[in-house]
């Protein structure tokens, strides 16, 4: 019997016997005082390294907020070890998440990312229910400081903060619900910049239960099984419902960040591919400062699920045209702080029988992006 099987029997044990102990648990109303907790070191994107100092500064906020039994992080690398799992490799993913909460049996297992982003620390993190193999909740935060000391002093407040929302949060841990099916189409280029953004997007899509989220490697099997070049898709309206269409989804987030001379450009596009429209786009706000790039972010998806919670009629930007229905959101409002957002939002034309009308054409840069800063 080769080695790989037999782990993949031991973890299999382990998560049958692990599901008959946690069965037998008495339900309660929110997460506190339910068992173990691994936290995984978090990965740097840069370089796909590992932050054990960052992940031992949410080990002690989860310690001192009680209610935990969080794992060593020297524990849960002998028990890797005694399954010859590299405790180094980098683990930012759902599978290996559970794979090695079964190995550590852990009931909760926190995973995700901590990488340098212009003047922050941009840190994504997400807590896996192992019994039930669920994303149940998710976070983005940046510390920010001019030093690291600073930073890693914004990132002990901010994770006691995220304790305190762990413990109150009531999760609706039944499998058989599930959202609208969603996958993240991006078109950026290979940079640490550009892969953090996509981190933090597929984050939160991860942490709204309103979506079920395509993971990116099943994504990238289905377009090559479907020979589809990402890259040769023009974004219009016509070619992203289209494309939502062969890959099997009720929705598609289209995200892009590039570059145009100095400046950074985002695009973020939610469509509706069951109601052939555009749900929600916000004009770019082309910009040195990546920050402000974050703004944008934030602003994007506090409207986007807002707009879900209230569930109001379709609509969409149209390109090109002035339109009849400005909405222009405050900053502030949202919680962002700092600065003024417009978007403007209106019905898309159909033709007859539900087809769509117009290209609905969004001016991307023709050429695909490049692996080059």
């Amino acid at each position: 019997m080769g080695r790989g099987l037999r782990i993949r029997i031991l973890l299999l044990a382990f998560a049958l016997c692990g599901s008959m102990s946690w069965a037998s648990m008495a339900p309660s109303d929110s997460l506190r005082g339910l068992g173990r907790i691994a936290v995984l070191d978090l990965v740097d994107l840069t370089d796909n390294t590992q932050k054990p100092e960052i992940s031992d500064a949410l080990r002690a906020a989860l310690s001192a907020g009680g209610g935990w039994a969080v794992l060593p992080r020297d524990s849960v690398s002998k028990r890797l070890g005694e399954f010859n799992i590299n405790p180094r490799q980098g683990c930012n993913n759902p599978q290996c998440g559970f794979d090695i909460g079964n190995v550590v049996q852990a009931e909760y297992v926190v995973y995700g990312t901590a990488t340098p982003l212009a003047s922050v620390e941009a840190v994504s993190l997400k807590l896996l229910h192992i019994p039930t193999a669920r994303i149940i909740w998710t976070k983005v935060l940046e510390a920010e400081g001019t030093t690291d000391a600073d930073r890693q002093r914004s990132l002990e407040k901010a994770f006691a903060a995220c304790t305190a929302e762990i413990a109150k949060l009531k999760p609706d841990l039944d499998k058989t619900k599930h959202g609208k099916s969603l996958a993240v189409f991006d078109l950026s280029e290979n940079s640490p910049q550009s892969r953090a953004f996509f981190e933090r997007v597929c984050t939160r899509i991860y942490g709204n239960p309103a979506y079920d989220l395509m993971s990116p490697t099943e994504l990238a099997e289905l377009l090559s099984a479907l020979e589809i070049n990402k890259y040769s898709v023009t974004p219009s309206l016509e070619n992203m419902i289209g494309l939502g269409q062969k890959l099997g989804v009720s929705s598609l987030l289209y995200s892009r960040l590039y570059r145009d001379g100095r400046s950074y450009v985002y695009r973020l596009a939610m469509y509706d591919v069951t109601a052939k429209s555009l749900v929600l786009e916000l004009p770019p706000q082309p910009s040195e400062d990546l920050i402000k790039l974050l703004d944008y972010e934030k602003v994007f998806f506090n409207t986007l699920f807002n707009k879900e919670k209230e569930a109001p009629a379709t609509a969409a930007v149209k390109d090109g045209s002035k339109s009849n229905k400005a909405l222009w959101i405050s900053l502030g409002v949202l919680g962002i702080g700092g600065g003024v957002a417009a978007y403007w939002v209106e019905n898309l034309r159909k033709g007859s029988g539900g087809t769509v009308t117009g290209t609905g054409l969004i001016p991307y840069p023709p050429d695909p992006p490049s692996d080059t800063k």
